[in-house]
């Protein structure tokens, strides 16, 4: 199904930009144990958690292992003494630099706005819901998909003399390990998983669709990259999602249209005028498009 995402930073830049400002007093924080003090600037226990918030899921686990929460302080310390000395540099005022940490201010407002809009959006009502789906079916069907494994060999010889071992009842995973040329597979009998057409090159696709019950064997076939026996190990026939099981997907994509449609009226509001006539052209011809 059709993978959702937010709209981009920079969709959003043009009127985000076009309101820049310095940033305001941030609001007081609940209260948090502090833990360390560095020129003047606290780092307490929630500058941990927040640390630990963006670390790979499966660290999340460990939020309270006293080892990590001190690795994560010395690199917050790390982090805070080399920033402040970096603005003693004033680095921050350098033009480029600058525009990098408005850009940085930007995008993390723009990615909060974002999920704040989408957080407020109404739930598309049961009538939308029914309508896309029945006008856009193509989004829901799964074609149909092949599992096979195959044996890359240098020669069509070396194919032949493969092909006949397996049909003699050598393993097919065996024979994979022991001289197939595709390192990417080897390891793993040969096996190329589950895929559907327009994924491998066709006279190896063309083949391998051609085979209906698991177990039958196909080859040699010949392609840019060698000499291929191929195992069917399965098949699946096209199929399409129930209206019940693609509701998720296409409230989804409703939200993802109210959003572009808001931002596209926030745009309007902002008064963008574009004032080198190069780019007006270049602006007109895209939204032609």
């Amino acid at each position: 199904m059709r993978n959702l995402h937010l709209i981009p930073a920079a969709m959003l830049l043009l009127f985000a930009s076009a309101c820049q400002q310095q940033a305001s007093q941030p609001p007081a924080t609940p209260t948090s144990p502090a833990v360390a003090n560095i020129g003047g600037t606290t780092i307490d226990e929630s500058d941990i958690d927040d640390a630990i918030s963006a670390l790979p899921e499966n660290l999340h686990l460990k939020r309270n292992d006293p080892k990590l929460r001190a690795h994560l302080l010395r690199v917050l310390l790390r982090r805070q003494a080399l920033s402040r000395h970096a603005e003693n540099l004033h680095l921050d005022q350098d033009p480029a630099i600058y525009r990098r940490i408005v850009k940085a201010r930007d995008d993390i407002l723009i990615e909060s706005l974002q999920q704040w809009k989408m957080r407020h959006l109404p739930e598309p009502d049961k009538a939308a819901i029914e309508a896309y789906y029945n006008t856009h079916l193509g989004e829901f069907t799964i074609p149909e998909q092949v599992h096979a494994r195959h044996i890359l060999l240098a020669n069509e010889k070396q194919a032949k003399s493969v092909l006949r071992q397996l049909k003699h009842g050598k393993d097919f995973a065996t024979l994979a390990a022991e001289k197939s040329r595709d390192d990417s597979t080897k390891a793993r009998g040969g096996d190329l998983n589950w895929f559907p057409r327009g994924v491998m090159v066709k006279a190896f696709e063309d083949k391998v669709f051609a085979l209906s019950k698991p177990g039958q064997l196909a080859g040699p076939v010949k392609t840019r990259f060698g000499w291929h026996v191929i195992e069917l190990l399965g098949k699946r026939p096209a199929s399409r999602q129930s209206l019940d099981e693609a509701r998720e997907d296409v409230i989804g994509i409703l939200k993802q249209q109210a959003l572009e449609a808001w931002v596209d009226e926030q745009v309007a509001a902002a008064n963008a005028r574009i004032i080198n006539p190069q780019y007006q052209q270049q602006s007109a011809t895209g939204q032609a498009r």
